[in-house]
């Protein structure tokens, strides 16, 4: 299933698209429901961000690639609500930074509450999958002198475009990514190489924090590379489909 979020009429809708029609999903995709009529046509819809960042979180993985060096387990740490923006809406690149880098990575969707979640089951709160650009910048990432590392690369509005889709059915550790700027691939790679899985992502979370429908994982990047202003950034995922998002100067 192909799920969206999308603004229609003036107000956000979920639905479920099926060729060019978006149908109803009146309740949202996370109560068990099933979708209505069609509501519009996909093509007469704006895409939104497939979360409500105010409602639900991002809790995104760090160092989720590479070497384990001995820890147990990904780091954590949460984007903040207004660093979220949707398919084709403008990335800022902020007037104090000088290195900003794409970081293309699978979201993993909730679709129940979870807390305290083994990983043997893990899988069965995920709802599904979307695409995910934790945009960084990159010189700030440890220049708070004495006061450890600086939470403000991470944290700029708009550095977390998310989308087009939720798709489910997909197996979330066998996901192709990649990463185009201005249509030439700079960044190839894949969710089979991740260092911990969906399941352990998901498990390893849920004994921090309480997982909410909607909240959406960040899994971690394979790579990271700096973009300009003027450049247009696209993350593709395996069977989700291309979030894509203009890059402008701040004001």
């Amino acid at each position: 299933m192909k799920i969206a979020r999308f603004l229609w009429e003036g107000r956000p809708h979920w639905g479920v698209v099926e060729g060019d029609d978006l149908r109803d999903f009146p309740d949202g995709p996370f109560t068990g429901h099933q979708p209505g009529n069609v509501l519009c046509r996909l093509s007469d819809a704006k895409l939104l961000a497939p979360i409500d960042p105010y409602a639900n979180k991002v809790p995104a993985m760090a160092a989720n690639y590479g070497e384990k060096a001995g820890r147990d387990g990904p780091g954590i740490f949460m984007k903040q609500p207004g660093t979220v923006i949707g398919p084709h809406e403008a990335i800022i690149y902020p007037r104090s930074c000088i290195r900003v880098v794409h970081e293309a990575e699978v979201g993993i969707v909730i679709g129940r509450q979870a807390r305290h979640i083994g990983v043997e089951d893990a899988l069965d709160f995920v709802l599904g999958y979307t695409c995910v650009n934790d945009v960084s910048a990159m010189a700030m990432k440890t220049n708070d002198v004495g006061r450890g590392m600086s939470l403000r690369w991470k944290h700029f509005d708009t550095f977390c475009p998310m989308g087009p889709y939720i798709v489910t059915d997909l197996d979330g550790d066998s996901l192709g990514i990649a990463c185009r700027v201005n249509g030439e691939t700079v960044l190839e790679g894949s969710t089979s190489d991740m260092l911990w899985g969906v399941a352990e992502v998901v498990s390893w979370v849920s004994e921090v924090m309480t997982l909410y429908p909607g909240d959406i994982i960040p899994s971690g990047c394979p790579g990271a590379l700096p973009f300009e202003v003027g450049d247009t950034v696209e993350v593709e995922v395996e069977g989700i489909g291309t979030l894509s998002n203009p890059v402008v100067a701040d004001s």
